[in-house]
C-alpha cells in the first residue's frame, strides 16, 4: 500500500531519474487525481465552444465530471455534473444546447447557472425544503484568458494569473494570428485512447530528442519532414541528408524553455518563412495585415513557439495549430482530445488547409501521432520489467541557463530539462497535499 507521505513521494524522484512506479502504480495514480488534478488549474474549454445561451460541453477534471455552460446573462459557468438529489450526471451528451438541465432520474430541473428551479412532486419535500440549498455545485475557482477557460476544484493555492504567468505569451502567440483577434474551437475534434500512463504524452509534447528516430518514416531523402503548414513547400530539416543516421545540426539547435509549475515550450522550427506562399496563405496574410498593419503582421507570422505545455495536461501546438488535452483515465489508459483551431477573420481556405493538415499529422491514424502512441504502448509494457526500478531523465543536467528575454530557464531541446521540470512540479503537487 502506498500512502503518499512526503517521504514516499520524494523517494520516487531523484536528480536525473524517476522511479518506474510513477507510471505503473494504481495507488500513485489515485493520488495524482486528487493532489494534482484536484488542486490546480485545468483547461475545461473555450468560449467559442459555448457561444450562445444554453450551449454546453461536458468534460472531466481528473475524475470529476463537469459542465461548461453559457447562462442567459451571457456568463459561462463551470458546474459539477451531478444532480443534488441522488447524484446522477445531469448532462450526458458531450455537447448541446438546453434551456434548462433536467435529471433523467427524478426530473429535478436546473437553470443554466446551476440554480434549482423545479422539483417534481414538490408536495413530498420537507416543509423547510430550500431550493437554494440544492443547486448544482460550481467549481471552487474559474479563470479566463483570451477565450481559454480554466477551472480549479480547490480553494486557495496560486492565483490563476500566477499559474498562467509567462505562458500568457504562448497563448497570445496563437490568438494574435487571427485577423479578428480570436480563435475558434468549433471545427470538431479528434479523440482517441492509448494504453499508457498520461505522463508519457505530457513528456512527449516537449521532447525534440525523439523526432529523428520515432518519426523517421515522415522524413524524405533530403532529411526534411513533410510540410505541416499551409504555404510551406517542405517541412523542418530533421536528419542530415549526407549521414542518414545523424540528427541535422539545425534540428539540434532548437531550444527548450521552462518556467514555474512545470510549464514549458520549445523554440520555433527553422523553416523558409520568405518562401512560404500559397493562394490561401497569401489571402490570409492580406486579411491579417488589413487588421493589424503590415509590420505587425510580419511580427506575428515569425514563428516563436513550436510546442507549448500548460502543465499538467494541455498543450498548444504552434506549427500545425491545435490544442491538445490529455485526460488520465487509469494508470495505463489515457484519453487525448485534439481540437483544430480556426482563426477568426481568416479566409475559409486558410482554415480548411490547417484542419486538413492536422488530419495528416495528429489524428489517431496520422503520419506522426501513430508513432508516438506506439512508443507509449511499448514503454508501458517495458516498464513491467524489473530489470531496473529507475527511468533515466538526466540528459543535459547541469547545462541549464537563465534566459532573460523570456524570464525562463533554457537548454538544448535535445536534452531532458523539461521532463525534470515536470517532475519537480509533480513532486511539489504530490507532497503539498
Amino acid at each position: 500500500m502506498f500512502d503518499g507521505t512526503p517521504d514516499e513521494i520524494s523517494g520516487l524522484v531523484e536528480p536525473g531519474r524517476v522511479h518506474r512506479r510513477v507510471y505503473t502504480d494504481p495507488d500513485i495514480f489515485e493520488l495524482e487525481m486528487s493532489r494534482i488534478f484536484g488542486r490546480t488549474w485545468i483547461f475545461v474549454g473555450h468560449d467559442s465552444q459555448v457561444p450562445n445561451p444554453g450551449d454546453y460541453i461536458t468534460t472531466e477534471i481528473g475524475r470529476q465530471p463537469v459542465i461548461l455552460i453559457r447562462h442567459s446573462d451571457g456568463n459561462s459557468h463551470v458546474l459539477l455534473n451531478r444532480c443534488a438529489h441522488r447524484g446522477p450526471k445531469v448532462c450526458n451528451e458531450p455537447c448541446g444546447n438546453a434551456k434548462a438541465l433536467t435529471c433523467l432520474y427524478h426530473g429535478w430541473t436546473y437553470d443554466t447557472d446551476g440554480s434549482l428551479i423545479d422539483v417534481s412532486m414538490p408536495e413530498g419535500a420537507a416543509k423547510d425544503f430550500d431550493k437554494t440549498q440544492f443547486s448544482l455545485a460550481s467549481v471552487a475557482q474559474t479563470g479566463r484568458y483570451r477565450g481559454f477557460i480554466f477551472a480549479n476544484l480547490a480553494e486557495g493555492g496560486p492565483s490563476f494569473d500566477d499559474f498562467l504567468g509567462p505562458m500568457k505569451a504562448n497563448i497570445d502567440d496563437l490568438v494574435d494570428r487571427a485577423p479578428d483577434g480570436e480563435i475558434l474551437l468549433d471545427a470538431g475534434m479528434h479523440r482517441y485512447f492509448f494504453r499508457g500512463n498520461w505522463k508519457l504524452q505530457v513528456e512527449n509534447v516537449l521532447d525534440s530528442y525523439h523526432v529523428p528516430y520515432s518519426h523517421a518514416s515522415t522524413v524524405n531523402k533530403k532529411g526534411e519532414q513533410f510540410s505541416r503548414r499551409e504555404g510551406d513547400k517542405e517541412g523542418a530539416k530533421v536528419i542530415d541528408d549526407k549521414k542518414t543516421d545523424k540528427t541535422a545540426d539545425v534540428w539540434k539547435g532548437r531550444r527548450s524553455f521552462v518556467v514555474n509549475f512545470g510549464h514549458g515550450w520549445t523554440s520555433n522550427t527553422e523553416l523558409n518563412e520568405k518562401g512560404r506562399s500559397s493562394p490561401a496563405y497569401d489571402a490570409y496574410k492580406d486579411a491579417l495585415a488589413a487588421k493589424v498593419g503590415r509590420e505587425r503582421m510580419e511580427e506575428i507570422l515569425t514563428p516563436e513557439f513550436h510546442n507549448s505545455l500548460l502543465y499538467p495536461n494541455t498543450s498548444i501546438m504552434g506549427l500545425n495549430i491545435h490544442i491538445r488535452v490529455i485526460r488520465p483515465v487509469a494508470v495505463d489508459l489515457t484519453e487525448v482530445t485534439v481540437y483544430p483551431v480556426r482563426l477568426k477573420g481568416a479566409p475559409d481556405s486558410m482554415n480548411f488547409g490547417n484542419i486538413r493538415l492536422l488530419n495528416v499529422t495528429h489524428s489517431a491514424a496520422s503520419f506522426v501521432q501513430t508513432d508516438d502512441l506506439e512508443s507509449f504502448r511499448r514503454t508501458q509494457l517495458g516498464l513491467r520489467s524489473e530489470q531496473s526500478d529507475w527511468i533515466d531523465i538526466s540528459r543535459g543536467m547541469g547545462e541549464e541557463k537563465a534566459d532573460g528575454h523570456y524570464n525562463a530557464t533554457t537548454e538544448s531541446a535535445m536534452h531532458e530539462m523539461v521532463i525534470r521540470a515536470q517532475y519537480d512540479a509533480w513532486r511539489q503537487y504530490m507532497c503539498d497535499a
